[in-house]
């Protein structure tokens, strides 16, 4: 009974390891949305202060292509928080990210009415 409950075991550990992993790819991929969404916003505006991405409103769509000459492996969506003087407002982003190693080549954000 020992081994079939230690193998047992183990293949419920190895089923999940797919999902953990992409679980952790996709929360990397956000920090580095929201890293070079920082410089970005910053750069663009000095009273910039924090932008932070509303993790259960987002939506990953798989691309693994090249948008012009740049590669693209991950399409993220959805909702941020963005603040500069004012309050925080809530706005829609989107993410270009290359894949692991490579990080977020684009983001984009469009500010309420």
């Amino acid at each position: 009974m020992g081994l079939k409950l230690v193998l047992a075991v183990a293949l419920c550990a190895l089923a999940a390891a797919p999902a953990a992993l992409a679980q952790q790819s996709t929360e990397a991929g956000l920090r580095d949305c929201e890293k070079l969404a920082a410089v970005k916003f910053k750069r663009d505006n000095a009273a910039f202060k924090h932008f932070t991405i509303d993790r259960a409103s987002v939506e990953e769509d798989k691309f693994v292509d090249k948008v012009g000459t740049q590669f693209v492996s991950t399409v993220y969506h959805g909702k941020a928080s963005y603040q500069d003087t004012g309050a925080p407002l809530t706005v829609r982003f989107i993410c270009l990210h290359a894949g692991v190693g490579k990080g977020a080549v684009f983001v984009y954000m469009l500010l309420p009415d």
